[in-house]
């Protein structure tokens, strides 16, 4: 091989190493970034549960004093 060859070749080597390392870097980050959201959402989602289980109680609650409010019937 001439000079000029192993030069090229050589810099299309760390061009592809680079290439290879920004890829898996980046997949790495998206995965990391994916995973983190994906807590966020679970986090999110119990949060929505317990103010639905506290909405229903609060609505129980209601109901339970207009029973007794309009259970005397009126005078």
């Amino acid at each position: 091989m001439e000079s000029g060859e192993k030069e090229l070749r050589k810099v299309f080597e760390e061009v592809t190493t680079n290439n290879v390392k920004a890829i898996l870097e980046h997949g790495n980050t998206t995965r990391k970034i994916v995973r983190d959201l994906e807590d966020r959402i679970r986090q999110q989602d119990n949060l929505l549960q317990q103010y639905e289980q506290r909405m229903q109680t609060i609505q129980n609650q209601i109901t339970l004093l207009q029973s007794r409010v309009f259970s005397g019937g009126t005078v």
